[in-house]
């Protein structure tokens, strides 16, 4: 597999997922693997949401789960999500801290894996989880998109990624899956 999405989000992060998601096509040559911070029994519904919008395949992620392209793995909400190869295979383990799932956790396991081939989103949300995970994703030579202020529902978790310097561009959210769509355009088969 030569490239990955993650993103992640937290307050208002629902809403941002289902926009994005409208504009994503079916046929994405990567996976997408989401950290939306959650209670367990809401990633049910998230993937319910995200499935009526006729896109990509949307899942709860497992553990053992392959990443494939053009599916969508939502982490539960009571779980941290980390990657093993061969595959790449999702690992949970039981998150009893918060904010979980941890979207810096998924952001370093998705860069550590996939290196500069790591396409990091940051969506609307309080606090400032994935600060660390996009650090990790920019110095693997991976690249950060951040939803921007005009358009998040809460500005906490993109402002601390643009505070912190590794991001690469900010984006307004009607614009993300463009961004994303022209950075794996080049996987699509000729």
């Amino acid at each position: 597999m030569k490239r990955a999405i993650v993103i992640g989000s937290s307050t208002g992060g629902p809403s941002a997922l289902e926009e994005l998601f409208k504009q994503l096509p079916a046929d994405l040559p990567v996976p997408v693997l989401i950290a939306q911070h959650l209670t367990g029994p809401a990633t049910v519904t998230l993937v319910e949401r995200l499935n009526h919008i006729n896109t990509l395949r949307v899942c709860a992620a497992h553990n053992n789960d392959i990443l494939e392209p053009a599916h969508a793995y939502v982490i539960p909400g009571d779980s941290h999500c980390f990657l093993t190869a061969p595959g790449p295979r999702i690992a949970l383990l039981p998150a009893d801290d918060l904010p979980k799932p941890s979207v810096d956790m998924g952001f370093t396991s998705v860069a550590e894996h996939f290196g500069p081939d790591t396409v990091g989103v940051i969506l609307s949300g309080m606090g400032s989880d994935g600060t660390i995970g996009a650090k990790a994703v920019k110095q693997l030579g991976g690249v950060i998109l951040v939803q921007d202020e005009a358009t998040s529902a809460i500005f906490g978790m993109p402002k601390r990624v643009i505070e912190s310097g590794f991001f690469d561009e900010i984006v307004p959210l009607h614009r993300i899956a463009a961004r994303l769509i022209a950075l794996t355009s080049h996987l699509y088969a000729k």
